[in-house]
């Protein structure tokens, strides 16, 4: 496997840390190698062969787009429009094709550039050098620049992702309840988890089945497991109405694990006024679950939970025989911090 191409992924801003680790993550689970680069704000930069960032850009939720990059400039225009005549653009774009050029900023940066005169500017120099016609409809090739700490990075995208959550969001399914995951986190859960399409992906508090969608969508199978009827009954009418035909749903307790076949997990597991316990105290409940699920994933195997930021989850793990491998902070509201750690079996 070569890791011959320089690539950078345009990550989305609405978290300081999930969106790189996501990428990641999927780097890991689809077994490509990579060698990070210096990036900067919502730019992650690495050395992968160009399937690596299609794969991403099919999985992920916190990512926007991959592209190969060219080069890196200062953010002036005359030093981009230097960098971009050492471009030989005929290995890009034949004459008989068509090409666009997008130009983005990432946290205001470089906010006194014109970009619609730059973006002129580089089309421009594109169609003299390749006789290419720009078209902003429907082009073969598209150029993307992006400008961020100070920098600028330019270069051809290979891959856009294409999520559409909003479909899927949790109001609009057939069976909603308030304490369910939105897909965007959802997903990134499952891809926190590590999990291959194939591999069975389990959430043991399942509810309305957030998780196990979106771990359907990318090809795993999805087992799931609550100890509300009415919960397992609605996870499936959600399943069943986004086209998920094959899955393992059971009602049962999440401290005595029915399934033995296990190659991921990621949960969401029941806190707060909205999620019922049933009345287990809470850590306990945590405690008892970890331990169990120890038993059924091998050593090496991932798993993705979410818990309140108070409640040490990590010493929990520790004690069931897991390694916290990374752990990501959500602010819900004043009274809840949400911690989604992701532990590796011993």
């Amino acid at each position: 496997m070569h890791i011959n191409s320089n690539l950078f992924f345009l990550l989305k801003g609405d978290h300081p840390t999930l969106p790189e680790a996501e990428v990641k993550s999927i780097f890991e689970a689809e077994e490509f190698l990579y060698i990070q680069k210096p990036g900067a704000p919502q730019i992650l930069r690495c050395r992968a062969e160009p399937d690596a960032g299609r794969a991403v850009t099919r999985r992920a939720y916190y990512t926007r787009l991959c592209v190969e990059e060219f080069f890196v400039s200062e953010d002036k225009p005359t030093s981009i429009l230097s960098a971009l005549r050492d471009i030989d653009f005929m290995n890009q774009v034949k004459p008989d094709e068509r090409f666009k050029v997008s130009l983005r900023r990432v946290r205001r940066s470089a906010i006194d550039i014109d970009l619609q005169r730059l973006m002129l500017s580089i089309s421009r120099l594109i169609e003299n050098q390749t006789k290419a016609e720009f078209e902003l409809k429907s082009p073969d090739v598209n150029f993307m620049g992006v400008f961020s700490g100070g920098s600028f990075y330019f270069g051809r995208i290979i891959a856009e992702a294409e999520r559409r959550l909003v479909e899927r969001r949790a109001g609009r399914r057939p069976f909603f309840h308030p304490s369910t995951l939105q897909p965007k986190l959802a997903g990134c859960m499952v891809n926190l988890a590590r999990v291959r399409p194939t591999q069975t992906l389990l959430d043991p508090f399942c509810g309305a089945g957030a998780i196990l969608l979106e771990a359907a969508l990318i090809g795993c199978h999805p087992q799931g497991l609550d100890i509300s009827s009415s919960m397992v009954e609605g996870a499936k009418q959600n399943l069943i109405h986004f086209g998920v035909d094959v899955f393992d749903l059971v009602v049962g307790d999440a401290r005595r694990l029915p399934f033995h076949d296990v190659g991921a997990v990621a949960t969401d597991p029941p806190y707060g006024r909205i999620a019922s316990t049933r009345g287990a105290d809470i850590e306990e409940l945590y405690r008892e679950f970890l331990d169990g699920i120890a038993e059924r994933l091998r050593s090496g195997s991932y798993i993705c939970m979410a818990a309140p930021q108070a409640l040490r989850v990590k010493d929990l793990a520790n004690e069931a025989g897991f390694k916290q491998i990374e752990s990501h902070i959500i602010h819900i509201h004043d009274g809840l911090t949400r911690e989604v750690s992701v532990f590796r079996r011993k």
